[in-house]
């Protein structure tokens, strides 16, 4: 059998008549597969259509997201914040140690410009600036912890030059804070500062004199009974010297006590007309005693 061409035809197979419908059917699926897999990448369909982009195009659609009917958006990354403690254990008083925190902050492995906001328990009490490295490290003072666990709040906020104002990391972390029994006896003490002196006083309602203001502040703090007479506490523990002296003591002269605050002063139950007192220690040469 014969095939007879048309004037001005030209011949073509059917491989030939279905290379255009092909080559959109493939760039459609590659590119529809691209945009499903969250990533906007160069199909190998599309080699016909368009040149391949450059090394610099491909990198700039790293972190492109779809969203909705095909939209491609930006991932924005944030900040990573570590945070590490060198203790969990706040400690008052004799050989007092105090936690110490250090806060790193990234982005991409690049420091971030900013600041830390510390927190004990809901109270702003520290606020420093990260360094070059993105790096603070941050002691609160042992004035602002309360006996027993403590929460810490650690709060970086970038700043407004790196775009990233809005963003801001927390992290949380758990200190117990424990006294010395001294520095308990010293607390205790504080709080009766301006009772009345009273002669033969032995607690709040009745008014203190020295020796029971002593014995009742002992008792409270830590559970020990201290003998009535000044001359009898004197013997119910051992002398120590002024150089050794802490907080808590008896501050011990004859017919007197008080207790050793540190710093140089004493609380003390001192005379009719003035009562419970602070003040500079005015002994000169009292007899310390460690209870």
């Amino acid at each position: 059998m014969s095939i007879t061409h048309h004037s001005g035809a030209r011949p073509q197979d059917a491989t030939t008549a279905r290379m255009p419908r092909l080559r959109r059917s493939t760039v459609a699926i590659a590119l529809s597969a691209a945009l499903a897999g969250g990533t906007l990448v160069a199909g190998a369909g599309q080699a016909s259509a368009a040149p391949a982009p450059s090394t610099a195009a491909a990198t700039s659609t790293a972190g492109l997201s779809t969203a909705g009917h095909g939209l491609v958006t930006a991932r924005t990354s944030k900040p990573v914040v570590k945070v590490s403690v060198s203790r969990k254990t706040a400690k008052q008083g004799k050989g007092s140690t105090r936690p110490r925190f250090t806060v790193q902050a990234t982005k991409g492995g690049d420091a971030v410009k900013g600041r830390v906001r510390l927190f004990v328990d809901g109270k702003k009490v520290n606020v420093k600036k990260l360094n070059k490295n993105g790096i603070v490290r941050m002691k609160p003072l042992l004035k602002h912890y309360d006996v027993g666990k403590n929460r810490i709040r650690l709060t970086v906020v970038p700043a407004k030059s790196t775009g990233l104002a809005k963003v801001k990391k927390h992290r949380t972390i758990r200190v117990k804070a424990k006294q010395t029994s001294g520095a308990k006896v010293v607390q205790v003490a504080n709080r009766y500062v301006g009772y009345r002196y009273s002669y033969g006083g032995t607690s709040p309602s009745s008014g203190f004199d020295c020796s029971g203001f002593t014995s009742y502040v002992y008792k409270k703090a830590t559970g020990k009974s201290l003998p009535r007479t000044t001359s009898a506490q004197k013997r119910a523990g051992k002398a120590v010297s002024r150089s050794q002296a802490r907080p808590g003591d008896i501050v011990y002269t004859p017919g007197h006590v008080s207790i050793y605050a540190g710093n140089g002063k004493i609380i003390e139950s001192a005379r009719p007309g003035v009562g419970v007192v602070k003040r500079k220690m005015w002994q000169d040469n009292p007899t310390f005693v460690r209870v």
